[in-house]
């Protein structure tokens, strides 16, 4: 084997921390919050609100309203719990 095969010390420990950077990028846990997690859908998506409304089943409004952290439960939550009306 050559040593031009193998790469220079320095530029190792660059891959490596690239390397560890990247696992770390997508091994990120999910938003807990659901602001936080609208916000995430949002980013992914890099559409308007009323495209993810659609996706998601509930109104542009409904969307904006847990962008601005003014909604804190999710639907399902409510439903489950038998709460709502």
């Amino acid at each position: 084997m050559t040593s031009s095969s193998w790469p220079p010390p320095g530029r190792r420990k660059v891959l490596e921390a690239l390397a560890r950077a990247e696992r770390k990028v997508f091994t990120r846990p999910a938003p807990n919050s659901a602001k936080a997690q609208v916000k995430f859908l949002l980013t992914r998506a890099k559409g308007p609100t009323k495209d993810l409304a659609e996706r998601l089943g509930v109104s542009r409004r409904t969307v904006e309203r847990y962008r601005a952290g003014e909604l804190t439960t999710h639907r399902s939550a409510v439903s489950r719990s038998g709460g709502g009306d």
